[in-house]
């Protein structure tokens, strides 16, 4: 009798620029995965009400941002690192912070994983920071790269927008030998794209 197949192991790392969305990603796909405990969750329903910086929707960034001091500043200074398992595979989660003065973290953070979730804010399109990450994941190896488009919602799902960052994307990357990133469109924060496809992105 052939015993089961044990689950495989991915680790992946989110970076990118600052407020483009990476602790708000990870903390949605956490949620609509239904890997979130009642209690974490109604103490994120609390926070979000008393900040009143999401409009009105649960920020789910509290969900990756432990520290005491990055709730109070709103961003996140350390990788935070969550776990997680379905029946074919284990998930090692880094949420990388995107403030400059924090890159050494995220390094840290890259140099563990072997899949790479780059943000861009589809409105601000590719910051410094965020091609710094990118060569940063290059330089550490990674091979397996992913590049959610953030906050189309923003951009009204305007299908240009996506294209010209996409090729912009890949005229910086190409260079480095990241040849052949997967680009996706989502909004983080109402869960398009994110765990469910989005008839949005599909027009």
């Amino acid at each position: 009798m052939t015993s089961p197949q044990a689950p495989t192991l991915l680790r992946f790392l989110t970076c990118g620029s600052v407020d483009d969305g990476k602790s708000t990603l990870l903390g949605r796909l956490l949620f609509d995965a239904g890997l979130v405990p009642e209690d974490q969750w109604a103490s994120v329903q609390r926070l979000s009400a008393q900040r009143g910086e999401t409009g009105g929707h649960p920020d789910y960034s509290l969900l990756l941002d432990g520290l005491l001091d990055e709730r109070a500043q709103g961003i996140t200074i350390d990788v935070a690192w969550r776990y997680f398992q379905t029946p074919k595979r284990k998930f090692v989660l880094a949420d990388a912070p995107g403030h400059e003065q924090y890159t050494r973290n995220m390094a840290t953070g890259a140099s563990q994983c072997d899949l790479a979730l780059v943000l861009a804010d589809a409105r601000r399109g590719l910051t410094l920071q965020t091609r710094r990450h990118t060569a940063i994941v290059h330089l550490m190896g990674i091979t397996r790269i992913i590049v959610a488009i953030n906050k189309m919602d923003l951009a009204g799902w305007d299908e240009s927008v996506f294209l010209k960052l996409k090729s912009d994307f890949l005229e910086f990357a190409t260079p480095l030998g990241l040849t052949e990133p997967a680009f996706i469109p989502v909004c983080a924060l109402h869960g398009e794209n994110v765990v469910r496809s989005s008839a949005k992105a599909q027009r």
